[in-house]
Parts: C-alpha cells; sequence; structure tokens
C-alpha cells in the first residue's frame, strides 16, 4: 500500500461525528469497488446486540428485518466472526440449515447476494463484524474484487475498528439530535416493543406515516436500524420506559 493511501484511511482518526465517519468510509468503500458496507460494534460477544454501534448502508428494511428474526443466533457469518480474526466470503455453501438458508434467501431479496465479512476483535474485548457487498456481479466476479483488494481491506478493517471506538465508548449527548413530538411519540411505543401497524392503530395515523418518521428518526440518530434508534434515544434520555 503507497503512503497516499496510508495518508486517506488515516483521516479516520481526525473525524469527530459518526455521520463524517459514515461519508468518509462510503468513499473508500466505493473506491474499493464495494457497493455498500455495515459496521456493527458492540463492547463484547455477550453484549446485547440491541446496543450495538451500527453504521452503514445496507438497506433499512433488511437490518429491521434481521433485527426483528433475531437472525444474529444462526447467522454463519456472525458466528464465524466470534471465533476467527479471518474473513468469510459470503457463498451458498455457508449456509447449511434450514434457517439459514432463509436468511440468506431473505438478504438476497434486498440485493445482497455477494460480499465479504471481517471479524472485529478490539484491544478490550469489543465485538464486531464489517460487511461489504459487491451488488450486480455473480459469485466470481465479487471474488475478484474481494482478492484484489485484500491487503486494502485489512488495513481498511483495522482503521475502521480503532477509529469507531471513540463512538463506541463517548458518553451520548442529547443537544445534537432534535426530535419531533410524533417522531418521539412513535419511538417511545417502539421500545416497549410495538409493530409499525401497532403504532399506526395507537396514534391514529398510516403505517406508512409511521415508517416515514423511523425513516427520519434513523437518519436524525445515524444509524441503520430502529432498535439502533431507540438505544441511543435511550442513553441520551429522550424517550423512557
Amino acid at each position: 500500500m503507497d503512503l497516499e493511501a496510508i495518508e486517506a484511511f488515516s483521516d479516520f482518526n481526525r473525524l469527530s461525528t459518526i455521520n463524517e465517519w459514515r461519508a468518509c468510509m462510503k468513499e473508500r468503500v466505493l473506491h474499493l469497488g464495494f457497493s455498500r458496507f455495515l459496521f456493527c460494534l458492540r463492547s463484547s460477544v455477550k453484549a446485547d446486540s440491541r446496543g450495538a454501534l451500527v453504521i452503514g448502508d445496507f438497506p433499512a428494511a433488511w437490518n429491521e428485518a434481521y433485527d426483528r428474526a433475531g437472525y444474529a443466533k444462526i447467522d454463519p457469518v456472525e458466528l464465524h466472526c466470534m471465533h476467527s480474526v479471518l474473513p468469510v466470503i459470503w457463498t451458498d455453501r455457508l449456509y447449511t440449515s434450514s434457517n439459514q438458508r432463509v436468511l440468506r434467501e431473505e438478504a438476497g431479496s434486498h440485493g445482497l447476494i455477494n460480499g465479504v465479512t471481517l471479524a472485529l476483535h478490539g484491544p478490550q474485548g469489543q465485538f464486531g463484524t464489517f460487511g461489504l457487498s459487491v451488488d450486480g456481479v455473480d459469485e466470481h466476479a465479487a471474488k475478484v474484487v474481494i482478492q484484489a483488494n485484500w491487503l486494502e481491506l485489512s488495513w481498511l478493517k483495522d482503521v475502521a475498528l480503532q477509529s469507531a471506538l471513540k463512538f463506541l465508548c463517548a458518553p451520548k449527548a442529547a443537544n445534537g439530535v432534535r426530535l419531533t413530538r410524533r417522531e418521539k411519540e412513535v419511538l417511545q411505543w417502539s421500545a416497549i416493543g410495538k409493530t409499525s401497524w401497532e403504532i399506526s392503530n395507537i396514534c391514529n395515523c398510516s403505517e406508512a406515516n409511521v415508517d416515514f418518521h423511523f425513516k427520519n428518526i434513523r437518519r436524525k440518530f445515524g444509524v441503520t436500524s430502529r432498535n439502533a434508534a431507540v438505544v441511543q434515544a435511550l442513553s441520551m434520555q429522550i424517550i423512557q420506559v
């Protein structure tokens, strides 16, 4: 890797907000030939995934479906990363059980078919995954992209992990997030387990309207799932349960 590339990666250490970090990462991901990324990090392997730091641009509908179905418990990619520091390329042969094949098919329906996931293991036992997808190509072409960037991916993983630790550990402050009264209301109901359909009945509005509010909420918090927004809102004491 040349000096210019190393300097580009070191930019992450100078970023102070999650939104800046996301934008910088997206630029690097596209430069390497990937389409989307999802960076997930929590304080330990045993820590509740609902409190994870989640940054990226995998389809929001897929992130919600993944959380709702509890796929992390059976995902062979997640299980691999828990016990290995080596990357894992997404292939059909990873998904051996019927539930895993359902997971694979549902991910594919959201365009997440080919890609690679890098295991994240932090200096104080933090654990996470860093997934990158290659859209619009077959498995062979995706492997060509991955193998061509193997060295950069390894370096990017380490820099991403080190630079994101401050977002996982930093105390949360609410002064940077402004939610409307209705956004707080739907988030509050979500925090106690209500679905979009149930919230729409409670708030006397359409389910599409509820989903619209959650889209804005995710954007304001800079997260990719409803659960992550709830966790941040609770930690910031914007809502209470």
